[in-house]
């Protein structure tokens, strides 16, 4: 998953601000991609399978199973606005459990500043090719540079 809708570039200062919110915004949309994940379970036990992906009530659903559709559904949308909410401070959100990145500049190239749910700092970056595997913890001393691209 990922969220894109404000480019900038993110001083270290600027992202490590954001990271409260973002540890308040992640523990809640934990809780609701957890309760999307319990609807699913409901769903798939009675033999009517949702997919987040193509979210849809069936009319010639049982009432107990469009109530369910229902509130998937609304839990999907409630989630999506969350991220979207992150999105729009120029945060790239790549998975809904807590994973984002800050585009920042570190010697006249950008780079992802990477921060995780449970992480108290951004303390990693990575190249904008490398993703989550290729994290590297910050160098000492290093200046990760920010301005407002869009």
């Amino acid at each position: 998953m990922e969220l894109l809708l404000t480019t900038r570039l993110f001083s270290l200062r600027e992202a490590n601000a954001l990271v409260p919110l973002l540890m308040a915004t992640f523990t809640e949309a934990r809780a609701v991609r957890d309760g999307i994940s319990r609807v699913q379970g409901n769903l798939a036990a009675r033999g009517w399978p949702f997919d987040p992906g193509a979210p849809e009530v069936s009319a010639g659903a049982p009432p107990a199973v469009r109530g369910l559709q229902e509130k998937a559904v609304a839990l999907l949308n409630s989630l999506t606005g969350t991220l979207r909410e992150v999105a729009q401070l120029g945060i790239e959100v790549k998975a809904a459990d807590g994973l984002c990145d800050f585009r920042s500049r570190l010697g006249g190239r950008v780079v992802y500043l990477c921060w995780r749910f449970g992480e108290d700092a951004v303390t990693h970056y990575h190249e904008l090719d490398s993703g989550f595997a290729g994290r590297k913890p910050l160098p000492a001393g290093a200046e990760f540079a920010g301005e407002l691209m869009h």
